[in-house]
């Protein structure tokens, strides 16, 4: 019977030290995003993103429902990084401001390449959507946290 339980106690060890050896990495992100309206053949229209802070780079989204409203999200860094997500936005009018509108968007992240491949996590936009403008644009500030195995602790 001691032989049984210091066996199993050894695997208890090994399967402990093996999980703390997988566990992902997470940093906190923020920055801003600038983007605008662009041409595509996406059927609800595409934006294309300059984003600042952590992930400064570009980002492009389009949406990929209506009822309930999602998008998909991809940010490529100026390192070459890629992180995507899928997002739930909203769009509230702003009384007396015609074409102006307060944007919510709650994002999951769900993967990527690079430092971001095998990436989780969650991130929050909020600012304000410019329907009345030519193109239309969106100014967002982003926030959030990114874990996964090639994601390194801290960020800017």
């Amino acid at each position: 019977m001691k032989g049984q339980t210091t066996l199993a106690l050894m695997v208890c060890v090994a399967v402990v030290g093996t999980a703390v050896e997988a566990r992902a990495d997470c940093h906190y992100v923020r920055g801003s995003i600038a983007e605008t309206s662009i041409p595509s053949n996406d059927q609800f229209g595409r934006l294309l993103g300059t984003v600042t802070g952590v992930l400064n780079g570009a980002s492009t989204v389009y949406i990929t429902s209506r009822n309930p409203t999602r998008s998909y999200d991809v940010f490529l860094t100026t390192a070459g990084d890629v992180l995507i997500a899928t997002g739930a936005p909203t769009r509230t009018p702003v009384p007396g401001e015609p074409g102006e509108f307060i944007t919510h968007v709650d994002l999951t992240v769900v993967g990527g390449f690079g430092k971001y491949a095998e990436a989780i996590g969650t991130m929050t936009f909020d600012g304000a959507s410019h329907a009345g403008t030519v193109p239309p644009t969106t100014d967002l500030v982003y926030k959030g946290t990114v874990c996964g195995p090639n994601v390194n602790g801290g960020g800017n």
